[in-house]
């Protein structure tokens, strides 16, 4: 009887030392990063605006920027930064007569240059404008949404507030350069014109 007893009660304390053993808890706090980091791609290499840049005057014409804004819009081109103060810039090469050389005139007063300017911008921030030469310090991250079937996911270009107008242009120091001047009375060459837009994203520090 004595012995039953016994045995009854160790088993009863193992049990309970059992059941604490089972409630005890350990845990490890994880420690990780993500680096500021910055990216840009195009779904185009080369976009075409169509039709004749002039009108029958061979003078500019003046919906020509947003045609290009709108070639640019159709290429697709998705950056992000992750981080903030992230620096980003819209470079603006002038559209230039295939053959041109130099920055002046052509034979006879024509000019072979087009001058014009963008401002760029993503899901409703801000990103740069070519009327400004060099970067603008963006402080908001952009970007964070992949997906090409959604246009807020894209860079988005539209004719600058600035001195946005095409106009017929000649004297500037470099293609991408703002210091070019506004030649109205002057009429295009006929040729073939090609110009560019280079968008630069850094990671803020």
């Amino acid at each position: 009887m004595n012995r039953i007893a016994f045995v009854a009660a160790t088993a009863a304390a193992l049990l309970v030392a059992g059941a604490a053993s089972a409630e005890d808890t350990q845990t490890v706090a994880i420690n990780a990063s993500v680096a500021p980091k910055c990216g840009v791609s195009a779904q185009k290499s080369t976009v075409t605006v169509a039709g004749d840049l002039t009108g029958t005057d061979a003078k500019v014409r003046s919906g020509v920027t947003t045609e290009i804004a709108n070639a640019l819009n159709d290429a697709q081109i998705v950056a992000f930064c992750n981080g903030v103060n992230n620096s980003v810039e819209v470079r603006r090469g002038v559209l230039a007569r295939t053959g041109s050389t130099g920055f002046g005139l052509a034979d006879g007063g024509f000019a072979q240059f087009i001058n014009y300017h963008l401002d760029a911008s993503l899901g409703g921030v801000a990103l740069d404008s070519t009327s400004t030469d060099g970067a603008s310090i963006v402080a908001a991250r952009f970007g964070g949404h992949t997906s090409l079937s959604d246009s807020n996911t894209h860079v988005r270009f539209a004719q600058a507030a600035s001195n946005g107008a095409a106009v017929a242009s000649a004297g500037g120091s470099s293609l991408t350069a703002t210091d070019w001047g506004s030649n109205t009375d002057r009429r295009l060459a006929a040729g073939a014109y090609t110009g560019s837009v280079e968008v630069i994203v850094t990671p803020g520090a």
